[in-house]
């Protein structure tokens, strides 16, 4: 292992009033420079890109192998890289509690809420839908970001060399393996039997900076706010903390520090502004949410919910969005939002102290959690796994 260069600095100096138009366009043009770097070494000494090049880079990615083995992302990915001096461990700690208490319900927030309001984002969504015909196995993306994310949020799991460091870290190669890839469509073996269209820069960098930070803040904040929306109501230092916690992944997923909101009220305005001038109907974001609620309904171990996914789609991200999306009409699945919303929201003070359950949207998160388990990826088992604290903590039996 090799110390990483301490690249931190103060986050998002000046609050959000600073991400005017102008200034986030800017950040459309930047991706994440060490990280290109050892994508980049590692595909020119391969020369012609491979038939399958994020698989590649993923195999280079694993433990065990030499620097001559995988030249620079070898060396990239056995880098710690210190937390920077504005990271307070304990928000951290109380940040990755907030997910053990309220994981199930974030879980269900996070596939209902926060991914799809990413895909009402044009620019955003058009490197995710061109990954997905790559890659040609969508279910694993989704497993693979629900990994990550439980790797990331157990305790202790974010220090150098923990299993949540590596989850991200590795996650961040990829996203600079996207960047290569589909900037270097010319370079796609004729073997490979999908055409990629070459890019489009008026999209931006593919995975730029300004996109990278509105998923973050989907991730964070905007998934405190629809827990909201179904009677779940964190308190201020709950919330603040959540949002720390994320900051922390934000900078180890190789965002600008000085881009990542100080504050829960920062990350509110933040979101808020790019979300609102990137939102708009496109081709991407439909095939994407079809994409989305297509696999969600194949992870429902019970079948009388396949019309969760879309109904709480609807429920979180209102009707606009949800029909610029093209989410099929809410079932009677639909009553369960609006019973959680009263249930929840009845018992919201008293819900913390319930073991187990927490809520009734905890429900629709183990359902959820379970259908993780038995995904199948790459025609074998997942291992999705969860931690001990987190599986106790969420009564989530072993399989």
């Amino acid at each position: 292992m090799t110390v990483a260069p301490d690249t931190g600095s103060d986050p998002a100096p000046g609050g959000a009033s600073r991400f005017t138009d102008e200034f986030l366009e800017g950040l459309r043009g930047e991706g994440d420079q060490r990280a290109d770097e050892a994508v980049k070494r590692y595909f020119d000494e391969l020369g012609m890109l491979p038939a399958d090049p994020l698989a590649a880079i993923a195999r280079s990615g694993a433990p065990g192998l030499s620097d001559e083995e995988a030249s620079g992302t070898g060396q990239f990915v056995r880098e710690l890289e210190p937390w920077p001096g504005w990271v307070d461990r304990g928000l951290v700690e109380r940040g990755q509690r907030v997910f053990g208490t309220w994981g199930l319900e974030f879980v269900a927030a996070l596939w209902m809420a926060a991914l799809p309001t990413t895909y009402a984002c044009p620019f955003g969504a058009e490197p995710l839908v061109r990954t997905a015909r790559l890659t040609q196995n969508p279910k694993r993306r989704y497993v693979e970001t629900g990994q990550m994310i439980i790797d990331a949020m157990a305790p202790g799991a974010l220090d150098p060399g923990r299993p949540g460091y590596s989850s991200v870290r590795h996650v961040r190669l990829m996203h600079a393996a996207v960047r290569h890839v589909l900037t270097h469509t010319e370079t796609l073996p004729a073997s490979r039997g999908v055409h990629v269209e070459p890019w489009d820069m008026a999209y931006g960098l593919p995975l730029n900076q300004e996109d990278l930070l509105g998923c973050l803040l989907a991730f964070s904040i905007l998934s405190i706010r629809s827990l909201g929306q179904t009677g779940v109501v964190l308190d201020d230092e709950d919330a603040e903390a959540y949002v720390h916690v994320w900051n922390l992944i934000g900078y180890q997923i190789g965002i600008r520090p000085d881009l990542l909101p100080i504050s829960a009220a920062d990350a509110t305005g933040i979101a808020n502004t790019i979300f609102d001038r990137q939102r708009a109907p496109s081709d991407a974001g439909r095939e994407l949410t079809a994409s989305a609620i297509a696999c969600l309904q194949g992870m429902l171990v019970l079948k009388r919910l396949r019309g969760l996914p879309a109904s709480g789609m609807r429920h979180y991200l209102g009707a606009d969005v949800a029909d610029m999306l093209a989410v099929p009409p809410a079932d009677w699945t639909r009553r369960i939002f609006a019973a959680t919303r009263w249930f929840d929201a009845s018992l919201n003070g008293a819900l913390r102290w319930i073991p187990g359950h927490h809520s009734l949207l905890a429900g629709v998160g183990r359902q959820l959690i379970r259908g993780f388990e038995a995904a199948e990826q790459d025609g074998g088992r997942t291992t999705f796994d969860i931690p001990d604290e987190l599986r106790s903590a969420w009564r989530v039996g072993g399989r």
